[in-house]
């Protein structure tokens, strides 16, 4: 049996972070074999040991283009594309300055997109907590008190005891750890699988981008994405055709995809950019009035880079917003069930001692 493929586990931080110490190198006047050299001999992950590979390749007489496209689920298309066209232009530091400014953009918005869920996740795993301590803990104590003096339970205790009962139920006690160990290992699998199904994968590309609100801000960062991507395109001289088809591979959802892509295929026929993005019926129609603007004044780039940074302000914005909207919701929720909680467990002591 050949040999299985290693499964390389960079972050887009991790990549972000080569590529601008690989060209703050390049820039210091360092070849391009010592500076993978130094940055592979420094980096003991998995990146180092892909960075090796591409200097030995590169050594060995093949381009950096093309020994990068050797790990093609670790490099982006945009990644290729700009190293490439920086090869043929003679302009590669400065394309790869380009794209280190976007990684480093896009390691951002992912992690203000992390840190705008980890409070209400945390509040969550508190509430979680202390229902678990009251089913597992508390009640089993108190029910046996209330059945030897028999006393009728109150309605919140009632309810209690039955979720109780529910938890510690053999069946659940096995069958919730293993489907939650099951959906950690395998999940990932099944949800990769599901995308490449062609109705699967694209019933999950439509979800986010039809649930109320979360729509909204999946649209905002995905366009911040692809604009920037495109505009960093346009900069390093290639032209709108390449840069629609780079734009469409920093994103995997394909109503995006097909978007820029019909996009594309009108500006082959003719077409001028205004009619080709609103043909597509997916980009917003202010976007494309500003993009047409920059069009006629010969600042495409740079009018996309700005719309890109005015998308991914407002998706923070609104991600904060979020979270500290989310923020007395969820106190307010763990109030009610600490309320709840506490009630269920002083109202039947409360009748013990009547009963006395």
């Amino acid at each position: 049996m050949p040999a299985r493929e290693k499964k390389y586990k960079v972050s887009l931080h991790h990549l972000a972070s080569f590529a601008r110490q690989f060209v703050t190198m390049l820039n210091g006047g360092v070849p391009i074999l010592r500076a993978l050299e130094f940055y592979s001999e420094g980096d003991p992950s998995d990146l180092g040991e892909i960075i090796s590979q591409v200097c030995n390749n590169v050594n060995s007489g093949m381009s950096l283009h093309a020994s990068f496209s050797k790990y093609p689920k670790v490099f982006t298309p945009v990644f290729l594309g700009l190293v490439k066209s920086g090869e043929k232009t003679g302009e590669l530091t400065k394309m790869l300055s380009r794209l280190a400014t976007l990684l480093e953009q896009e390691d951002h918005l992912m992690s203000r997109i992390r840190s705008a869920v980890t409070y209400p996740f945390f509040l969550a795993l508190v509430s979680f907590t202390v229902g678990c301590i009251f089913m597992y803990v508390i009640i089993p104590a108190i029910e046996p008190l209330l059945t030897g003096l028999g006393v009728e339970p109150p309605w919140p205790t009632k309810v209690l005891i039955l979720l109780g009962k529910i938890i510690r139920h053999p069946a659940t006690l096995i069958g919730v750890p293993s489907l939650l160990v099951l959906t950690w290992f395998l999940g990932p699998t099944v949800l990769e699988n599901a995308r490449k199904h062609p109705v699967w994968g694209e019933r999950l590309d439509w979800l986010p981008m039809n649930i109320p609100i979360v729509s909204d801000l999946y649209q905002r960062i995905t366009l911040a994405r692809i604009l920037y991507s495109m505009a960093t395109t346009l900069d390093s001289g290639l032209n709108i055709l390449n840069a629609l088809d780079l734009g469409a591979s920093v994103t995997d959802n394909r109503y995006f995809q097909r978007a820029l892509q019909k996009s594309r295929m009108a500006l082959t026929d003719g077409e001028n950019l205004e009619e080709a993005l609103l043909a597509a019926q997916v980009f917003p129609a202010a976007m494309v009035q500003m993009l047409t603007i920059g069009e006629e004044t010969a600042s495409l780039s740079t009018v996309m880079g700005n719309v890109s940074n005015m998308y991914a302000e407002d998706a923070t914005y609104r991600m904060d917003t979020a979270v500290q909207l989310m923020e007395p919701i969820m106190l307010f929720t763990m109030g009610i069930v600490s309320a709840f909680l506490v009630l269920a467990a002083i109202l039947p002591l409360v009748k013990m001692i009547d009963s006395l």
